[in-house]
Protein backbone atom coordinates (compact mmCIF):
# COMPACT_ATOMS: atom_id res chain seq x y z
CA UNK A 1 0.00 0.00 0.00
CA UNK A 2 1.41 3.40 -0.95
CA UNK A 3 0.43 6.73 0.64
CA UNK A 4 0.80 10.02 -1.19
CA UNK A 5 0.89 13.20 0.90
CA UNK A 6 0.70 16.75 -0.40
CA UNK A 7 2.91 19.49 0.94
CA UNK A 8 1.19 21.27 3.83
CA UNK A 9 1.60 24.62 2.08
CA UNK A 10 -0.11 23.51 -1.13
CA UNK A 11 -3.28 22.07 0.35
CA UNK A 12 -6.42 24.10 -0.36
CA UNK A 13 -9.59 23.95 1.70
CA UNK A 14 -13.02 22.89 0.58
CA UNK A 15 -14.97 23.96 3.67
CA UNK A 16 -14.46 25.97 6.85
CA UNK A 17 -17.83 25.52 8.51
CA UNK A 18 -19.26 24.21 11.76
CA UNK A 19 -21.40 21.59 10.01
CA UNK A 20 -20.26 18.87 7.64
CA UNK A 21 -19.72 20.22 4.14
CA UNK A 22 -22.34 19.59 1.50
CA UNK A 23 -19.83 17.57 -0.53
CA UNK A 24 -19.11 15.30 2.45
CA UNK A 25 -22.81 14.79 3.07
CA UNK A 26 -23.17 13.65 -0.53
CA UNK A 27 -20.33 11.15 -0.12
CA UNK A 28 -17.80 13.13 -2.20
CA UNK A 29 -14.68 14.30 -0.39
CA UNK A 30 -12.18 16.49 -2.26
CA UNK A 31 -8.50 15.60 -1.93
CA UNK A 32 -7.94 18.75 0.16
CA UNK A 33 -10.38 17.47 2.80
CA UNK A 34 -8.92 14.00 3.29
CA UNK A 35 -7.51 14.84 6.74
CA UNK A 36 -10.24 17.32 7.77
CA UNK A 37 -10.93 21.06 7.61
CA UNK A 38 -10.04 23.63 10.24
CA UNK A 39 -10.60 27.27 11.18
CA UNK A 40 -9.88 30.22 12.48
CA UNK A 41 -8.73 32.98 10.07
CA UNK A 42 -7.73 36.18 11.96
CA UNK A 43 -6.10 36.33 15.40
CA UNK A 44 -4.28 38.71 17.77
CA UNK A 45 -1.80 37.76 20.53
CA UNK A 46 -3.67 37.05 23.77
CA UNK A 47 -6.96 36.55 21.93
CA UNK A 48 -9.19 33.63 22.93
CA UNK A 49 -10.51 31.86 19.84
CA UNK A 50 -12.50 28.77 18.94
CA UNK A 51 -10.90 26.03 16.88
CA UNK A 52 -13.31 23.96 14.83
CA UNK A 53 -12.08 20.94 12.91
CA UNK A 54 -14.59 19.25 10.60
CA UNK A 55 -13.47 15.61 10.30
CA UNK A 56 -16.33 14.27 8.16
CA UNK A 57 -14.25 13.63 5.03
CA UNK A 58 -11.23 12.40 7.00
CA UNK A 59 -13.36 9.70 8.64
CA UNK A 60 -15.19 8.81 5.40
CA UNK A 61 -11.80 8.27 3.75
CA UNK A 62 -10.49 6.04 6.56
CA UNK A 63 -8.30 8.69 8.21
CA UNK A 64 -10.10 8.65 11.56
CA UNK A 65 -7.90 10.59 14.00
CA UNK A 66 -6.20 9.08 16.98
CA UNK A 67 -4.48 12.37 17.86
CA UNK A 68 -4.87 15.93 16.56
CA UNK A 69 -2.11 18.54 16.87
CA UNK A 70 -2.76 22.22 16.13
CA UNK A 71 -0.01 24.73 15.29
CA UNK A 72 0.65 28.27 14.10
CA UNK A 73 3.33 28.26 11.39
CA UNK A 74 5.17 31.37 10.25
CA UNK A 75 7.19 31.88 7.09
CA UNK A 76 9.49 34.85 6.40
CA UNK A 77 12.89 35.62 4.93
CA UNK A 78 14.25 35.37 8.49
CA UNK A 79 13.55 32.89 11.26
CA UNK A 80 10.15 33.02 12.93
CA UNK A 81 11.04 30.61 15.75
CA UNK A 82 9.37 27.43 14.48
CA UNK A 83 5.79 26.23 14.80
CA UNK A 84 3.83 27.23 17.91
CA UNK A 85 1.87 24.32 19.39
CA UNK A 86 -1.66 25.49 20.19
CA UNK A 87 -3.08 22.14 21.32
CA UNK A 88 -2.43 18.40 21.30
CA UNK A 89 -5.65 16.43 21.62
CA UNK A 90 -6.86 12.84 21.68
CA UNK A 91 -9.84 12.54 19.33
CA UNK A 92 -13.19 11.30 20.67
CA UNK A 93 -14.54 8.98 17.94
CA UNK A 94 -18.06 9.12 19.41
CA UNK A 95 -18.52 12.79 18.45
CA UNK A 96 -21.44 13.34 16.09
CA UNK A 97 -21.07 15.05 13.71
CA UNK A 98 -17.35 14.20 13.56
CA UNK A 99 -15.70 17.37 14.85
CA UNK A 100 -13.09 18.58 17.27
CA UNK A 101 -14.03 21.93 18.80
CA UNK A 102 -12.27 23.77 21.64
CA UNK A 103 -11.09 27.20 22.75
CA UNK A 104 -7.48 28.32 22.86
CA UNK A 105 -5.46 31.51 23.36
CA UNK A 106 -2.95 32.78 20.80
CA UNK A 107 0.24 33.14 22.84
CA UNK A 108 2.21 36.37 22.94
CA UNK A 109 5.22 35.52 20.80
CA UNK A 110 7.61 37.03 18.26
CA UNK A 111 5.33 37.80 15.29
CA UNK A 112 6.62 39.78 12.30
CA UNK A 113 4.84 42.11 9.90
CA UNK A 114 6.68 40.62 6.89
CA UNK A 115 5.80 37.03 7.77
CA UNK A 116 2.92 34.95 6.47
CA UNK A 117 1.14 32.68 8.92
CA UNK A 118 -0.96 29.55 8.70
CA UNK A 119 -3.02 27.53 11.14
CA UNK A 120 -2.10 23.85 10.80
CA UNK A 121 -3.75 20.65 12.01
CA UNK A 122 -1.90 17.33 11.94
CA UNK A 123 -4.15 14.27 11.98
CA UNK A 124 -2.39 11.17 13.37
CA UNK A 125 -4.34 8.05 12.44
CA UNK A 126 -3.81 4.29 12.62
CA UNK A 127 -3.46 2.11 9.53
CA UNK A 128 -2.66 -1.59 9.29
CA UNK A 129 0.85 -2.34 8.05
CA UNK A 130 1.81 -5.30 5.82
CA UNK A 131 1.63 -7.67 8.80
CA UNK A 132 -1.65 -6.11 10.02
CA UNK A 133 0.20 -4.42 12.86
CA UNK A 134 -1.34 -1.01 13.50
CA UNK A 135 0.94 1.90 12.57
CA UNK A 136 0.22 5.56 13.29
CA UNK A 137 0.84 7.81 10.31
CA UNK A 138 0.26 11.55 9.94
CA UNK A 139 -1.40 13.79 7.38
CA UNK A 140 -1.99 17.48 7.74
CA UNK A 141 -3.84 20.50 6.47
CA UNK A 142 -3.29 24.20 6.87
CA UNK A 143 -5.12 27.41 6.13
CA UNK A 144 -3.72 30.94 5.88
CA UNK A 145 -4.40 33.20 8.85
CA UNK A 146 -3.74 36.84 9.64
CA UNK A 147 -2.11 37.80 12.92
CA UNK A 148 -2.71 41.42 13.92
CA UNK A 149 -2.08 43.71 16.89
CA UNK A 150 1.51 42.87 17.76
Amino acid sequence: MQFKFLSIGTVAFASLSLVPSASAQLGFCPEASRFGNVSPTTLSPGQTFTVTANLTCAIQLGNSPTFLDYFIDGMATHTTGGPILIARRTYDNSTSPPMDKFTAVLPHWFYFTDATYSFRMDNSFARPGPTDESVITVGGISTPITITGF
